[in-house]
């Protein structure tokens, strides 16, 4: 069994869909526990969710209550869900070991089952970073931690979690302390609260397969990278695309190359929905 997580309001049930048909789909996953962090669901949107469950497909609602998060610094693109991942260790089942969080602006295209598997045992998180190094020492300084730790600056729309070694030291006073001294400086609130509370247990793994995005691909091409990556490069190796920022497929204003993907993953979703109906 595959445990997915998603934390969502009612603005992202549409993105949730399509997100999840794609890893339904292109996963590599037998069958899945997908489990569902929220605090402001209607139950008409909970009911159109779980229409989604099938035989390989388990979904599984959370309630939060975010009035914990009323200090918490919050925008319109960062939403009090943000924070709802950090508090997974104490709201998920014991029983799970680790779990595979995902952003819903984003799509499978391609197994995840190695990254799933990642040997995660002497760490809290497998992420990918989108950040150089050098604005990884500025996020460490602006953030003020030890930059002789080379903690990494990772993006949170891919966190596989090990559940087993954050239970043992979760603190959630540790959380609220951090957001109260340094929510001033956040600039990615989540991203800032990982980093400075678990940076010295993350593994790296690999951006351009499991978190590539519109900027990573042209940064890539544009400076050399490990090769310069065509659009078929990305359809035969690329599990992941992110479709982060403000730049979205979705958008009349997008204007990136990756939106070719999403077309795809928009008309898979509709026709595994006739299925499902079937």
């Amino acid at each position: 069994m595959y445990n997915l997580l998603f934390c969502i309001n009612s603005r992202y049930t549409e993105m949730l869909k399509v997100c999840l048909s794609s890893v339904v789909i292109h996963s590599g996953f037998d069958s899945m526990s997908v489990s569902i962090i929220y605090s402001s669901l209607r139950d008409s949107e909970i009911a159109e969710i779980k229409k989604l469950e099938n035989s390989r497909l388990k979904i599984n609602f959370i309630r939060f209550d975010d009035s914990v998060l009323s200090s918490s610094p919050t925008t319109g693109r960062y939403p009090k869900e943000i924070y709802y991942r950090l508090f997974a260790p104490v709201l998920l089942n014991a029983d799970i070991d680790r779990i595979l969080y995902l952003d819903v602006d984003l799509i499978c295209i391609n197994s995840l089952v190695e990254l799933y598997n990642t040997d995660i045992s002497s760490v809290y998180y497998a992420a990918c970073s989108h950040t150089r190094k050098i604005l990884t020492k500025f996020n460490a300084v602006r953030l003020g931690l030890d930059i002789a730790d080379e903690c990494p600056y990772i993006n949170t729309g891919v966190l596989l979690m090990n559940l087993t070694r954050l239970r043992k030291n979760f603190d959630s006073r540790k959380i609220f302390d951090f957001i109260e001294k340094k929510g001033s400086s956040f600039i990615l609130p989540d991203q800032d609260i990982i980093m400075g509370i678990y940076g010295d247990r993350i593994r790296l793994v690999d951006t351009l397969k499991y978190n590539l995005s519109d900027r990573i691909l042209t940064l890539n091409n544009m400076t050399g990278g490990r090769r310069r990556l065509t659009l078929m490069d990305v359809a035969q190796n690329t599990s992941i695309i992110h479709y982060c920022g403000r730049s979205k497929p979705w958008k009349k204003s997008y204007n990136g190359r990756l939106g070719v993907f999403f077309e795809t993953a928009v008309k898979e979703y509709r026709q595994w929905l006739d299925a499902q109906m079937d």
